[in-house]
């Protein structure tokens, strides 16, 4: 019975201690964000410019724009993808990331465009999205119309 009793309290301990060292090697997984590079990003591809130079930045196309100064110092799109459905629509998906040690909650919504960058549809309504700190959260939308060229997500502050 002690045997049993030891042999128990030795698989405990490695439970323990294998619990302890997996939460540690996690802790050290923290999500940590540069912005600088994020900041330096020109549009590389189709973007909306100004008819008269110099009044406005470039805006770039299928990408996520943050139009909020407070919010682009707190959070950053991980990445932006698009494809397209069977029904010949498109579905747009955005990750974003919580930079900060506080919950955070933003508003987004996408604006479809045909191919001569004209508005296809109304853009759509704005969807709160609740980050954890420290965390991921995907922002998805679908067109209603087939005919789309680009599209731009939106990203303002929650409250």
């Amino acid at each position: 019975m002690k045997k049993l009793v030891l042999t128990m309290g030795k698989v405990a301990a490695g439970v323990i201690v294998a619990s302890i060292m997996a939460h540690a090697a996690s802790a050290q997984n923290v999500v940590k964000c540069d912005f600088r590079g994020f900041k330096k990003l020109g549009p590389s591809g189709p973007a909306i410019v100004s008819g008269v130079a110099g009044t406005m930045t470039p805006i770039a196309l299928n990408s996520v724009q943050i139009i909020d100064k407070n919010i682009a110092k707190k959070i950053l799109p991980q990445g932006v993808f698009a494809r397209r459905t069977d029904t010949g629509t498109i579905e747009v998906m955005a990750r974003l990331i919580n930079c900060t040690d506080y919950p955070q909650e933003v508003l987004v919504r996408t604006s479809f465009m045909d191919i001569d960058q004209f508005p296809a549809e109304p853009e759509t309504a704005w969807q709160r999205v609740f980050l954890q700190p420290r965390s991921t959260a995907v922002y998805r939308e679908m067109s209603i119309s087939m005919d789309i060229g680009y599209y731009l997500i939106e990203v303002d502050e929650g409250e």
